[in-house]
């Protein structure tokens, strides 16, 4: 399952970009969507098993962010330069940087996805493990 849809992207870039990027590179933003989720679904693996129940709205945003960067990225080198003038990419920049950050607090256990229900998390369990007291007292023995 996909984490984020070639519309949000196309929210994030406009069509017209989205189109020349696509023109350049036939599958480049489907491949894109494909490879991102590929790699959040790794990062998140152990504190989250998967499959998740449904993608939480949080990683269908820093998925689309980071598919959008990097269709861009890969037409234009503008994206990696804040210091152009008119560069337009430098909102998307802050978004990208702003996304990874999270995704790293994600990973690390400082934020937290609402899958603990379905899958809770593996480092810091919500149960105890009780035994009985023994039948039989053998300590004198």
């Amino acid at each position: 399952m996909p984490f984020c849809t070639r519309e949000q992207i196309t929210d994030l870039l406009l069509a017209d970009y989205v189109k020349v990027c696509e023109g350049k590179n036939p599958g480049l933003v489907d491949r894109t969507i494909e490879a991102v989720t590929g790699e959040i679904s790794t990062v998140l693996s152990y504190r989250y098993p998967q499959p998740w129940p449904m993608v939480p709205e949080l990683i269908r945003y820093i998925a689309s962010v980071i598919s959008a960067y990097r269709v861009v990225e890969a037409i234009t080198t503008l994206v990696d330069s804040e210091s152009e003038v008119d560069n337009e990419w430098v909102t998307l920049q802050k978004q990208w940087k702003y996304c990874t950050d999270l995704l790293k607090d994600i990973r690390d256990g400082k934020l937290k996805l609402p899958l603990d229900e379905a899958n809770p998390d593996r480092e810091e369990p919500t149960f105890a493990v009780g035994s009985p007291e023994p039948f039989f007292d053998f300590r004198g023995f």
